[in-house]
């Protein structure tokens, strides 16, 4: 059996540590000298083991105090169609919603395109910070045609909006278009999201339709990049 690298135990060793929970997140590792000490190795071996680390997503480094343990990244499927908190339950999380504002307004031109909308048309745009176990996940801007849910703004959306949508308005859900870009955080979105302004984050797009073939949603999105990870299940 071939050995494995000095570097790659030292991967495994730490892998396992934040993996099990005992190494959590943001606190702190040893230091490089620390750790030729304790294993006995050169600072070029652990090097290479922070650098596997850092390009696994485990760790981040600060410049001038070290490496700490990242923040766990949810796995979201993008082959399924599920509403947030549904997303969150399977995951083991405890999803909750802080709404920002709800407007009865006129769409932009993206809008009214991407909903089929005519001419003199209201929307409602309802902004909420989606959050699990009380962290901010992601900043969501959902756009609705007025004429589909006359009187959504007076719904409770603290919780599941695809719940209201279906149970008071017979919306069927039957598929979706997304769309996932890099972007960076600004100040005003860094401070709800509470990360640091130019942090990376991922923009999403979706639109939603019903099985009628009608849009009926157009949602954009921001998610923290430190906290998301997308999967996709790609078949032969």
């Amino acid at each position: 059996m071939k050995a494995v690298p000095r570097y790659q135990q030292v991967i495994n060793y730490y892998t396992s540590l934040i993996e099990t929970g005992k190494l959590e997140e943001g606190q702190q590792i040893p230091t490089e000298e620390e750790m030729c000490i304790y294993f006995n190795v050169s600072r070029i071996t652990i090097r290479r083991a922070l650098d596997g680390l850092l390009q696994e997503g485990l760790i981040f480094k600060q410049q001038g105090k070290g490496s700490f343990v990242a923040n766990k990244r949810t796995g979201i499927q993008l082959n399924h169609l599920l509403g947030f908190n549904e997303e969150m339950r399977a995951l083991g999380y405890n999803p909750s919603s802080i709404t920002i504002s709800k407007e009865l307004t006129k769409p932009s031109e993206l809008v009214s395109k991407a909903l089929n909308l005519t001419s003199g048309q209201d929307i409602y745009i309802i902004t909420r910070i989606r959050c699990a176990d009380n962290s901010p996940m992601a900043i969501e801007q959902v756009h609705l045609p007025f004429h589909r849910f006359p009187g959504a703004e007076l719904e409770d959306l603290s919780s599941s909006l695809y719940h209201v949508l279906q149970e008071k308005y017979g919306c069927q859900i039957d598929r979706a278009q997304q769309s996932i870009k890099a972007g960076i955080a600004s100040e005003p979105d860094a401070a709800l999201l509470q990360i640091k302004p130019g942090t990376p984050v991922l923009l999403i797009n979706r639109i939603t339709y019903e099985k009628s073939g009608d849009a009926f949603e157009y949602v954009q999105s921001i998610y923290r990049g430190d906290k998301y990870q997308f999967n996709v299940a790609i078949e032969k």
